[in-house]
């Protein structure tokens, strides 16, 4: 069934007109046939009996019967009067049924008495229906009232008769024109309805309406799913198109389309730049709390503007998006750099063995194999969680190819982490700040980075801290805004995104720091957040 309802728009469109027209041709022409059949037979009727009323008047029949001579006159009259209404036969007969007056193909010698009963006794007009052998015929009869000065009488009658078959060939030719002139309207709706059906085909660039369907849900899924916002409103304003992702960006309510963009958007200089008459590309603009990246691009029909889409991302989330692929790519760099220095220990150790230095390529090996037995011996023992140890994996080759003394503090341990800490926001957060603790100590004579983690409570804690100059006074403060650094331009966005991180798992930062003694970063993470409850 759905199959046979898939068919062309120009099918659909040409079975639905052809049934329309053939329904109200056929009804128009039943009804216009019928009336006119009725009205030809009608005019008939009235043409015959106002001939026989006519002929009983004359002067010549007027004069015949009172003389009570019929003549030639009458005969010659009656053919003319025949012919000009084209009647089939006259008939005129006086009282007895006698034949005064004849007009028509033979002439009999008297005519049924009966069908002129109601001319000569009632003096009434009349149409009768009879017939004669296998035709039917109509006739209009009338009496001859002869006026005697003292006195009227009914000498005869006047019979006009029609043959029903001629009528009924002038309503079969009138029927015929009248079919024709359906027939032409037929052809010219089923012209008009192609017509239709191709300029609607171009209308919707030759796709057929369920096509058209399947793509529209296909759109609206494609547009809700993407991160990116979306919204299209018209030449006048009104929005057409929001996905989800537009609402989340610009904070915007539910149900807002048929809306205009100005009732719902607020910020001139947004709706300036979605306005714009040649599109903007990566346009940046502070809306509300947000740093949004702009794109807009008009909608020309011709050289008319039809409407407008504009797309939306929110910048903090590509930078934090950004940041999160730096850290990872510094958490690769790390690793090779572990791989590395191993690979050039052993070198060493190599060139040791072949210059015959074997205690000193023992001692170099028993030294690297303590240190890594204790560095694995806290991992492993301590902190179990792989993610983390992971991290400061990568962290202690980096440190070790900088000459950077980094260590975890005795009495640090660590259970696999609740399930709402992933890798990424530890990462951001962990990364940003041991890689600032190394950049803390990189110009002081003694490069002592420490990190120390403890879950025992409800909180998981960590801290990190170096021996590096300390903060100025008033920079703890502002050491977290976005952009703000003490290390030049371009800067600012490490601290800013692991404030970002650590509000979003519910925890919090604190900032010990002395000059010329180093500083301490503590982050402190609940166990079971809100949301997860």
């Amino acid at each position: 069934m759905e199959k046979l309802l898939r068919v062309s728009l120009q099918v659909k469109i040409l079975g639905l007109v052809i049934f329309l027209l053939l329904l109200v041709l056929s009804l128009v022409t039943f009804m216009v046939a019928y009336m006119e059949s009725n009205e030809d037979v009608e005019n008939a009727e009235n043409l015959a009996v106002q001939t026989a009323i006519t002929l009983s008047y004359m002067p010549v029949i007027q004069q015949s019967f009172l003389s009570d001579r019929p003549t030639d006159e009458i005969d010659h009259l009656a053919d003319q009067i025949r012919d000009e209404v084209e009647a089939s036969a006259i008939n005129i007969v006086n009282r007895d049924g006698d034949i005064y007056g004849y007009a028509g193909p033979k002439k009999t010698e008297a005519v049924p008495i009966q069908d002129h009963y109601r001319a000569l006794v009632y003096g009434s007009n009349y149409v009768l229906k009879t017939k004669d052998g296998d035709d039917q015929l109509l006739k209009g009869i009338a009496p001859i009232i002869i006026d005697y000065g003292d006195y009227k009488k009914v000498e005869g009658a006047v019979a006009v008769a029609f043959q029903m078959q001629s009528i009924h060939k002038e309503i079969a030719a009138d029927i015929k024109k009248i079919i024709m002139a359906s027939g032409t309207v037929f052809l010219i709706g089923i012209a008009g309805s192609i017509f239709l059906a191709r300029s609607i085909r171009k209308d919707t660039l030759g796709l057929e309406p369920f096509e058209i369907s399947a793509l529209y849900r296909e759109r609206n899924a494609v547009l809700q799913s993407v991160k990116e916002g979306m919204i299209a409103f018209d030449h006048n304003g009104t929005i057409t198109m929001i996905n989800l992702s537009a609402r989340e960006i610009l904070d915007l309510p539910d149900h807002i389309e048929d809306h205009n963009i100005h009732d719902v958007i607020r910020s001139p200089q947004l709706l300036d730049l979605v306005h714009s008459e040649k599109g903007i590309v990566n346009k940046e603009l502070q809306y509300k709390d947000k740093t949004v990246i702009v794109n807009s691009s008009p909608i020309f029909s011709g050289y008319q503007r039809t409407g407008t889409v504009v797309s939306f991302r929110d910048k903090t989330e590509i930078r934090k998006m950004i940041d999160a692929i730096s850290e990872v790519r510094q958490y690769s760099e790390d690793l090779r750099a572990q791989a590395h220095e191993f690979t050039s220990k052993l070198y060493v150790i190599l060139g040791m063995i072949q210059l015959g230095k074997y205690e000193q390529a023992i001692q170099l090996i028993q030294d690297e194999a303590h240190t890594q037995e204790q560095v694995t011996s806290m991992f492993f023992r301590e902190i179990r969680d792989e993610k983390v140890q992971a991290i400061l994996l990568g962290k202690f080759a980096k440190a070790s190819e900088k000459k950077i003394n980094f260590t975890i503090e005795e009495g640090s341990s660590l259970d696999p982490l609740p399930s709402h800490i992933q890798l990424s926001p530890l990462i951001v957060v962990l990364g940003n700040l041991i890689n600032n603790a190394f950049e803390a100590v990189a110009a002081q004579p003694a490069k002592d980075v420490s990190f120390f983690v403890t879950d025992l409570g409800n909180d998981i804690i960590f801290e990190i801290a170096d021996g590096g100059q300390g903060l100025e006074d008033g920079v703890g403060e502002r050491i977290f805004e976005k952009g703000f650094s003490l290390k030049g331009n371009d800067r600012g966005y490490g601290l800013a995104n692991v404030k970002e991180e650590v509000d979003m798992l519910e925890g919090s930062i604190e900032i010990s720091s002395r000059a010329q003694e180093g500083t301490i970063f503590t982050i402190i993470l609940p166990k079971h957040i809100k949301k997860n409850t």
